[in-house]
């Protein structure tokens, strides 16, 4: 029973620190995660360290792993802005490409989930313009490369979607995002 009296002091500051990590609390930055909070200052390294393993997933061609280890990342750090641009850059210019997917169907579906994972790391990236200017330019490459797609609107669609990320970005302060605008409004104008 003595035991216990003594480690009572330390089970209590345990159970305070993750209260206050599940909490949050006021304290805690905007976009950090729990794993994030409870990892504390190795998220950063440790997450850095799972890209590595969604890098090599991706290499040996095993889509649905790298996926998963890739969430893994993400909760430990929501807030890389490189990590969400990885991963994206992946689905739309590896999976989507011509090359390897001879399918049009299944490349829509891979530009439109690398568009989603970009969207939704702009909502805790640190530089979410540069992730709307990014969604712009993978729109604006499938246009170039892959105007076979069934896009809503077609090719002009796809340069009006672009167009809009770009103004998104351009809001957000991306340097290039309005000249970037206003090219992909004159090509959808052009179509």
């Amino acid at each position: 029973m003595k035991r216990w009296w003594r480690k009572a002091p330390w089970l209590a500051v345990v159970g305070l620190g993750l209260s206050l990590a599940i909490v949050g609390g006021s304290g805690a930055p905007p976009g950090s995660s729990l794993t994030m909070r409870l990892a504390g200052p190795l998220a950063g390294p440790l997450a850095a360290a799972q890209w590595v393993r969604v890098d090599l997933a991706m290499r040996a061609g095993r889509t649905e792993l790298a996926l998963a280890r890739a969430e893994t990342a993400f909760a430990l750090n929501p807030t890389s802005t490189s990590g969400w641009f990885f991963l994206s850059r992946h689905l739309a210019f590896d999976l989507a490409s011509p090359e390897r997917e001879p399918e049009a169907a299944v490349r829509l579906r891979w530009v439109q989930a690398a568009l989603a994972i970009a969207e939704r790391g702009e909502r805790t990236a640190d530089d979410p313009a540069e992730l709307a200017f990014w969604q712009g330019l993978v729109l604006a490459r499938t246009a170039e490369v892959d105007p076979q797609l069934a896009w809503p609107g077609g090719v002009a669609g796809m340069w009006s979607a672009a167009a809009e990320h770009f103004e998104r970005a351009a809001r957000a302060g991306h340097p290039e995002a309005a000249a970037a605008a206003e090219l992909a409004r004159r090509e959808r104008d052009s179509r």
